[in-house]
């Protein structure tokens, strides 16, 4: 069972007593419900009611407020990073998410064909470019970023894999006997920088070094296995062109380093469509008879991804992310022990997080377990409806259930937040709130298995892009709260579903509220017998059976690869409190 708060238990009698007296104080007025009523069969009664669950109910004496859910750090190394449509590249450093670092390997295949003799005599090289069509940017994309393009050696890094869909997930790093990064690249190039615009950029001029030099000269058959062969270029003989050519690997420069000092965020990491982005070479070749003389303008293009190639479409995405650079002290965590997903069979290290973290590029996202306490919370809820006026409704059903995440800087009560300059001049507090909201994804996604991408029933995104809709469930920034809304009303009914079927499978049964009298008070027997029958009921439910109890919040499905990130309110701890943990505003029909 996964772990959580306990601390109910110690200050259970207080909170009864406040429950109780609520009890007592409601039965003073008396509302005329009855209307109609004898025109619904008494099985098929409901009632609607409204509660909200936020987490920062306190017992009588102000300590120990509900935990209804926990929240955990979770990074996993099995997000699929291969034969996506994009090639990820750059540098990222950041106060509050460490260096991240992407580099993509890609196969090539020739764009136009290259009949017998086209390279022809004695061809010069003149330069090569790198075709891209970016379509993701981060929001420091004007920084100079250096990458490097090297040679992948070899394919074996494909057909040694056991498995033939060529899957490779977002950790992967390619060995020395794959790339060797410790050698010179092919080629150098730059984005960024003064005067420079990557969103715009088609073909950046490379720089080729002496290994680059040679790589053409076998391109233009001039040397190495197929010189003079212009039977690897013909259409039939593309495997025996991907074995001789397996690819480049395109990384930022270990050579040149982003400098950081001063600044909060330095760098982004840029995505490339692959089937728009390729190898371009220019050169010329010379008259035979004189070779003095220019004769032709030589070229040629290698796409990254041909769809109808069948062979040369393999890609895969490497991306690191090094937590050890945080700077700022309160967002600081070891990602081994306290958010790295942990081995089949090895002990869970993971304690729970106030802070609640959603970033992309494979970074970590926050593990949301709903604990005890809030089935505990809505079989209260039921219990004071029943008690009310005596009757006996068994369950409920959700019309609507949203939950809101609130970020750092907000708070449940908008009014709180001043939007006026500090006295002695400083800025106002709600800029932090903004510059929060403007970093973070504008969409946040809701699933049961992240490393699937498996969502809630109320997040069917798939649905959503095929029949161009947009899902009630929502999961964007509301901006004027300072917090994320989704709307969980059908995951919700069947988490609740699933618990009450697991509860009859146990033959639990929640315990009766004890009844104040009327000075009250609640007899310290009754509290005993409570407490001992809560316990039961906790003891004897099998939580693990309770489907989908645990959730994973993550960037919207169709931007996996966000370069954004936030920092949000998650679920309070023991030792630590916070202003507006998440929150459920849920409306509700209680049946027979």
């Amino acid at each position: 069972m996964k772990r959580f708060h306990n601390a109910r238990r110690c200050a259970l009698r207080y909170s009864l007593i406040g429950l109780a007296g609520a009890l007592l104080l409601g039965s003073c007025t008396k509302v005329d419900d009855t209307l109609g009523g004898n025109l619904i069969p008494d099985n098929q009664q409901m009632r609607a009611g409204f509660v909200t669950i936020d987490g920062t109910t306190k017992t009588i004496d102000g300590l120990n407020p509900r935990r209804y859910v926990e929240t955990r750090l979770f990074k996993t190394d099995s997000i699929v990073g291969s034969n996506l449509s994009y090639g990820y590249f750059g540098t990222q450093m950041n106060d509050s998410i460490g260096t991240r670092t992407a580099g993509f390997l890609t196969q090539m295949v020739s764009y136009y064909a290259v009949p017998e003799g086209y390279f022809g005599y004695m061809p010069i090289f003149d330069s090569a470019q790198i075709l891209l069509s970016i379509k993701s940017l981060g929001r420091d994309s004007l920084t100079e970023q250096h990458f490097a393009v090297y040679e992948i050696r070899n394919n074996d890094y494909i057909t040694q894999r056991e498995r033939s869909d060529t899957v490779f997930y977002l950790g992967f790093t390619p060995d020395k006997q794959t790339v060797n990064t410790d050698e010179e690249p092919l080629f150098r190039f730059t984005l960024g920088g003064e005067d420079k615009s990557p969103s715009t950029t088609s073909a950046v001029t490379m720089t080729a070094t002496q290994q680059g030099e040679a790589y053409i000269r076998r391109l233009m058959l001039q040397e190495g296995t197929y010189k003079d062969k212009y039977s690897i270029y013909t259409t039939d003989s593309l495997k025996y062109f991907i074995e001789e050519f397996p690819g480049l690997y395109i990384a930022p420069d270990p050579a040149y380093r982003l400098d950081k000092t001063g600044k909060s965020n330095v760098g982004t990491i840029f995505a490339t469509q692959l089937d728009a982005s390729g190898l371009s070479i220019y050169g010329r070749n010379r008259v035979k008879g004189d070779p003095a003389l220019i004769q032709d303008t030589i070229g040629m293009v290698l796409y990254f991804y041909d769809s109808y190639a069948s062979n040369g479409n393999v890609s895969v995405n490497s991306i690191q992310h090094d937590y050890a650079q945080i700077t700022v002290p309160e967002l600081k965590f070891d990602a081994a022990t306290n958010a790295q997903e942990p081995e089949s069979g090895a002990e869970d290290t993971r304690q729970p997080v106030t802070q609640l973290r959603v970033e992309g590029m494979g970074g970590a996202i926050t593990e949301m377990t709903f604990t005890p306490e809030f089935f505990a919370k809505l079989e209260e809820v039921i219990a004071q409806e029943n008690a009310k006026d005596g009757k006996n409704f068994r369950t409920l059903a959700f019309s609507q259930a949203r939950m809101s995440i609130y970020f750092s800087e907000s708070s449940y009560d908008w009014g709180d937040l001043d939007p006026n300059p500090s006295t002695d001049g400083g800025a106002s507090p709600l800029l932090s709130l903004i510059e929060e909201m403007n970093a973070a994804p504008n969409r946040l996604g809701l699933y049961t298995n992240y490393k699937s991408l498996s969502p809630v029933s109320d997040y069917a995104y798939s649905y959503e892009q095929n029949y161009s809709t947009t899902l009630a469930y929502g999961g964007y920034i509301n901006r004027s709260r300072g917090c994320y809304v989704l709307n969980i009303t059908g995951y919700l009914q069947q988490l609740w579903n699933s618990y009450i079927k697991v509860k009859e499978a146990a033959g639990a049964a929640y315990p009766m509220l004890p009844q104040a009298d009327a000075q009250g008070s609640i007899p310290a027997g009754d509290l005993a017998a409570f407490q001992t029958g809560y316990e039961a009921w906790e003891k004897t439910v099998d939580w693990n059976k309770v489907d989908n109890r645990t959730v994973y919040i993550g960037p919207e499905a169709y931007s996996i690869f966000t370069n954004s990130f936030g920092v949000m309110q998650g679920a309070s701890t023991v030792d630590n409190e916070l202003n507006s943990p998440i929150r459920f505003d849920l409306a509700y029909n209680l049946i027979k």
